[in-house]
């Protein structure tokens, strides 16, 4: 059916209007799909721009020369047009799919309605024509104006040729704040098992979305009400614990980057806990490094928190475990764990001191301490060695402490003056 008619396009539909017109002038029905079109109709900003169309990629080079076969057995050409690159797909049907993730095989076809008949989510099944025109078949207008998720026909069918379509829909539910419609809830509680059909590569994506999206706290909450992650391909047990939890609604606060070690500090999972669903979700190296050094940190100061509770007469020992442990992760990751425990109810004002300790320390790198090992090694006149090593971590600990001025004099005498001393030690 067709639905109202939209006047004004975002720029970068409007920038590729021309690629549409040029198909149509060679009688090949051509169309906008996908998420440009649902963020249109929501009003929202959209990144790329998917086109498709009836006629077939040979004949889309055809009329575009020098167009890109980039992936030729999905119908999908790389249009080439005033120095931009566009990706336009033929109209297609998918034949059974294969392990519940992919189509076996895929036909041409000519009709728009037949191609929009595969996709996942009514929402994702509309089409714009160059003039406008909203092609909208199976009611994902008004799915927008009701803000519901449902699928294309039937959702049964829908998740058991993909188990991903669970996930993307999870997703799409916790984006928009959108509810399940009956069926389609259902439907993936039925088949949430078939989950371990997908790669670990696309549950990471999806998860990632999630977390880094603007409401990761509704992802949550679906994640734990579905029971799919349960069901992954590999042990996620770090998110086993996912439940309704009131800490969730402050992940929206954190930046990006941070919230996954968030999410793994409020879900109380353990240190192998942790690394076996990273290890599982095959983690970026970068991500992976970055929030075990936020939970090590984690880990380490509410033990000894734990041990020696926040008051004057114990705050030296507390003092001297936060600088371990700032010298050995990292200034970075001593303040990404403060913009999680600043959240923390039970922790804000030793939250505030934290800060205060690490804004005071001169130095939390060898880098920057103002003697080198080179300097070292001739002050107190003798040869470089593994001892060098050990020495500079000594002077940065006092520094830390601020025991010691980051001065080359003090930090010069000071390495001379434990040599002295752990040499009567020795003799003793």
């Amino acid at each position: 059916m067709m639905e109202g008619k939209w006047r004004v396009l975002p720029e970068m539909m409007e920038d590729a209007l021309p690629v549409l017109k040029q198909l149509n002038s060679y009688g090949f029905e051509a169309v906008f799909v996908g998420g440009c079109v649902r963020d249109t109709i929501m009003g929202l900003a959209i990144h790329d721009v998917d086109m498709a169309t009836a006629a077939l990629p040979e004949q889309v080079m055809e009329i575009f020369p020098g167009s890109i076969p980039t992936g030729l057995q999905h119908g999908t050409v790389t249009v080439r047009f005033q120095d931009e690159l566009y990706e336009v797909t033929t109209f297609r049907t998918e034949s059974e799919y294969e392990q519940h993730r992919r189509p076996a095989g895929v036909r041409f076809i000519a009709s728009l309605e037949g191609d929009l008949l595969r996709r996942d989510l009514t929402i994702n099944a509309m089409a714009l024509m160059a003039d406008g025109k909203l092609y909208d078949p199976f009611g994902g207008q008004q799915d927008i104006q009701g803000r519901w998720i449902r699928c294309v026909g039937d959702a049964d069918a829908r998740f058991q040729e993909d188990a991903l379509r669970m996930l993307r829909a999870v997703r799409f539910a916790a984006k928009f704040d959108y509810s399940f419609s009956y069926r389609t809830w259902k439907a993936l509680r039925s088949h949430h098992h078939l989950l371990r059909h997908i790669a670990m590569e696309r549950v990471m994506a999806e998860l990632n979305q999630m977390i880094e999206g603007p409401r990761p706290a509704a992802a949550m909450k679906l994640l734990s009400a579905s029971c799919l992650l349960q069901h992954a391909a590999k042990p996620l047990p770090a998110l086993m614990a996912i439940q309704t939890n009131p800490r969730w609604d402050r992940l929206a606060e954190l930046r990006h980057g941070l919230r996954w070690a968030a999410l793994f500090v409020y879900c109380g999972a353990t240190t192998d806990q942790i690394e076996t669903t990273m290890d599982s979700l095959r983690f970026p190296g970068r991500l992976n490094t970055s929030v075990m050094a936020v939970i090590s940190m984690h880990l380490r100061m509410k033990a000894a928190l734990d041990v020696a509770p926040n008051d004057k007469e114990q705050q030296q020992p507390i003092r001297k475990e936060w600088t371990s442990c700032v010298l050995e992760h990292g200034a970075g990751a001593a303040a990404d764990w403060l913009e999680i425990l600043v959240m923390e109810a039970s922790y804000p004002a030793i939250a505030m001191t934290f800060r205060q300790w690490l804004e005071e320390m001169p130095a939390t790198t060898l880098k920057q301490l103002k003697l080198d090992g080179h300097a070292l090694a001739q002050g107190v006149n003798r040869q470089p060695g593994s001892w060098m090593g050990i020495m500079m971590k000594r002077l940065l600990f006092a520094v830390g402490m601020k025991e010691l001025p980051n001065e080359p004099e003090q930090l010069l005498e000071q390495a001379k003056l434990w040599i002295t001393e752990d040499r009567i030690n020795d003799n003793e």
